[in-house]
């Protein structure tokens, strides 16, 4: 009797075996896992409310990129270049106190009013203008074609809320006899140049 019973007995200790190890295996491996992931989850609500106010502050900076860029350059092509032209605008620049720089043959106009100064470049190849303001002999420099006119200042929220200096500027080089364009070199019309003072509002 004593041997039928045994591998019954020990059978049964088995299995009581088998359970308690299968619920130590739930609470020690798979219960924290849940406990972990559920966790996880519940922080969720205020994560969304976290960046709420940041998907309410994508239009303003959706407008700020539509914005159009500030006008920095402009440039002026003289319908007729000319020996005079060239003498006309050495003279302008002298007046206006322009310095010289010759390793780029370009000339700086001081800060004006709005306090940022202004460069002066040969618009056409080789890209440098000759020292104009100097006296020169009649026919010694090649008369100039054209000049770009450019803003060397950073603050573009300055210049597009006083861009009156530039505007002055290129309009008192046109006068000389060219045709203002913008910076790819398109014609320019006054409601263009107007539209500037509003760039800044």
């Amino acid at each position: 009797m004593s041997t039928t019973y045994l591998p019954l007995l020990l059978a049964g200790i088995a299995v009581v075996l088998g359970l308690i190890s299968a619920v130590l295996f739930y609470k020690v491996v798979i219960a924290p896992r849940k406990a972990e992931s559920s966790s996880q989850q519940a922080p969720t609500p205020t994560a969304v409310q976290v960046d709420t106010p940041s998907y309410q502050r994508q239009p303003k900076a959706s407008s700020k990129q539509g914005k159009k860029p500030t006008q920095q350059c402009l440039f002026v092509m003289f319908d007729t270049p000319s020996q005079a032209i060239n003498q006309a605008l050495g003279e302008m620049l002298a007046a206006k106190n322009a310095f010289y720089e010759a390793e780029l043959g370009a000339f700086h106009l001081p800060p004006g009013p709005q306090g940022y100064p202004i460069m002066l470049a040969s618009a056409t190849s080789p890209g440098k203008l000759p020292p104009l303001h100097k006296e020169h002999k009649e026919g010694e420099h090649t008369p100039v074609q054209g000049v770009s006119i450019l803003i060397r200042f950073l603050n573009t929220r300055k210049v597009s809320r006083n861009p009156e200096d530039l505007i002055t500027f290129t309009h008192e080089v046109a006068a000389l006899g060219g045709k203002i364009l913008d910076a790819k070199r398109k014609p320019i019309t006054e409601e263009s140049l107007a539209a500037m003072y509003r760039d800044g509002d």
